[in-house]
């Protein structure tokens, strides 16, 4: 089963199941260097590498499944439009076969099978929030070995992901591309400074009304969707809110020195209080919703996915929530996951999954490269390096421990938005020095963005307070007092962190840096984590992307593969 992600122009993506066992997954922007490859719907390199991984092609996949409905808002199974087909698939990549029809899954219950299918669970509550997708914006939905079925959904005219992107934009972030970042603000802030009461949280989810700003709830919008005025509409009557709390539109300058582009960064209280207040908003209306579904469900455990899913905040908040005794999130929560979720639901469908499914604890899914062919890589560049082989990881280790910045290119590539040990930028989290290179020199980013820590599990009571797993780097948690003293680096201004766990295996390169790091310094088995790649690209997939990110950045050395490079200190 070919599932194919990221229908509405952003974050394309392709995943492989066979067997009903995930094969393969990639993100388009991974291969064409483009963030989030915006306006384009192609997933064809992605899916080229996921059948090569197999060992397959084109036209010896069973079933081909799109997950958003082409039809809307007319109820559709199955699309047969060629001309779509081809823009999804291009058919120079395979063969210049033609698929003759895709199947159709709705976009949320794509995004829900993305949650429940591979949380291991034989049933759990499933809640999926996102800007909108197929008229949708959030569903609630049981999942049992039966499947999945929908319980309760809200329209676009009810998103709450819209409404945080537009703070983000107003606070002059960026684009939707960029509502990660309020969650960082937010921790600046203080939550009661502002009420947003157009947006009022209440028993069994929450409610949306801008008639002051022009937009009624009870309004019908729905001939305004595909065409995006609705949205259009929105955003001013967001604007005209904001500004009426006495916030203008933030218009970030730039300027340009030391050879890049600097955003501004002064960012004064009430922008931070506007981000915190939407932050705050958003978690009360999604720990409803949690309620809700877990009421209807009479579960105690909870999925999550949706582009609102990649708020650590946010989940940290659901995790802790009084019936919540499991949580998975979905670490590729955003469009994106959605490939994953259409190929798992098609193999359920047809009998090539059983469910419960093996739970889903790492996400390496995507390509990974040979020693030979990272070292021809090297000698192309000419490059300087040394092959340590099994000794990497301590030589590594003893660099980290000096105060080295080091670039960490190992196996598989991560699916999501989170580095998890596969292309990293790795250094010691003891010391917020590192930290704030990492976010000027490195990242060439916002100084009070926060960076992860990625443990060993043996640490996480200590560190975290709790012992169960963290693989994904997506839930936030409380700060421990030793986490604070250890770790500084990586404790954001509001006293949580956003942890990886790691389990000890003498098999996996990135367990045994963390141990051998403590080995070294005395300290717990824990590194500063965030992204291989800087602000304006995606994480990097290929030798040659590491190489040139290596390359244009002040990191001190290269760990890919077995070699080590060091960059040259200047006299």
């Amino acid at each position: 089963m070919l599932g194919l992600g990221g229908p509405y122009y952003h974050d394309a993506s392709a995943c492989l199941v066979i067997d009903g066992r995930i094969v393969a997954f990639a993100e388009e922007e991974r291969f064409s260097r483009r963030k989030h490859h915006k306006d384009s719907r192609s997933c064809a390199v992605a899916a080229a590498y996921c059948l090569s991984e197999a060992g397959i092609t084109l036209d010896q996949v069973d079933e081909i499944a799109i997950a958003f409905n082409p039809a809307w808002p007319e109820p559709s199974d199955t699309c047969t439009d060629m001309e779509l087909i081809a823009e999804l698939l291009d058919p120079s990549l395979f063969g210049h076969h033609r698929p003759r029809q895709v199947t159709v899954i709705e976009h949320h219950l794509a995004h829900a099978a993305s949650a429940f299918h591979p949380a291991g669970f034989d049933e759990a509550a499933v809640l999926v929030v996102d800007g909108s997708g197929d008229g949708i914006s959030a569903t609630l939905a049981h999942g049992t070995t039966s499947g999945l079925k929908v319980l309760r959904q809200f329209p676009f005219s009810q998103s709450l992901g819209w409404f945080y992107e537009t703070v983000a934009e107003h606070l002059g972030l960026g684009d939707w591309t960029s509502s990660g970042k309020l969650m960082g603000l937010a921790g600046y802030g203080n939550p009661n400074r502002y009420q947003l009461d157009f947006l009022t949280p209440q028993a069994g989810g929450y409610h949306l009304d801008l008639s002051r700003y022009g937009i009624r709830p009870d309004e019908p919008v729905e001939d305004q969707y595909t065409d995006l005025r609705y949205y259009r509409r929105l955003k001013a009557a967001y604007a005209a809110a904001y500004t009426g709390l006495g916030i203008p539109p933030h218009r970030r300058a730039r300027t340009y020195s030391g050879g890049r582009v600097v955003p501004d960064t002064g960012f004064g209280p009430e922008h931070a209080d506007l981000a915190a207040s939407a932050q705050h908003l958003l978690e009360q209306c999604l720990a409803e919703l949690a309620r809700e579904v877990l009421t209807l469900t009479g579960s105690r455990r909870l999925c999550v996915a949706g582009g609102v899913g990649l708020n650590c905040s946010a989940n940290g908040r659901l995790a802790a929530l009084r019936g919540v005794d499991e949580l998975f999130v979905q670490p590729a929560a955003g469009d994106a996951g959605c490939a994953l979720g259409a190929a798992l639901e098609v193999a359920v469908r047809r009998g090539d999954l059983a469910l419960p499914g093996e739970a889903m604890t790492a996400a390496a899914l995507g390509p990974a490269f040979d020693p030979a062919t990272i070292r021809a890589t090297l000698n192309d560049y000419g490059l300087a390096f040394r092959d340590h082989g099994d000794d990497l990881p301590t030589v590594v280790a003893g660099h980290l421990a000096l105060g080295c910045t080091i670039g960490w290119f190992q196996g598989r590539m991560e699916a999501g938005p989170r580095a998890l040990g596969r292309r990293s930028i790795l250094a010691d989290a003891h010391h917020t020095r590192a930290r704030d290179h990492i976010n000027d020199r490195i990242k060439h980013r916002e100084p009070w963005r926060p960076l992860a820590p990625a443990l060993l599990e043996e640490a996480a009571s200590a560190l975290i307070g709790t012992s169960v797993p963290h693989p994904f780097m997506i839930v936030a948690r409380q700060a421990t007092e030793a986490a604070h003293q250890v770790i500084p680096a990586a404790v954001h201004s509001d006293g949580t962190l956003r942890p990886q766990t790691v389990a000890r295996d003498d098999a996996d390169p990135y367990a045994r840096l963390l141990a051998s790091f403590a080995e070294q310094t005395g300290r717990p088995p824990t590194l500063l984590n965030t992204s291989f790649n800087h602000e304006a690209e995606p994480i990097v997939c290929t030798p040659r992307d590491a190489v040139a990110t290596f390359a244009a950045s002040p990191l001190d050395a290269l760990a890919i593969g077995p070699f080590l490079v060091l960059k040259e200190q200047p006299n």
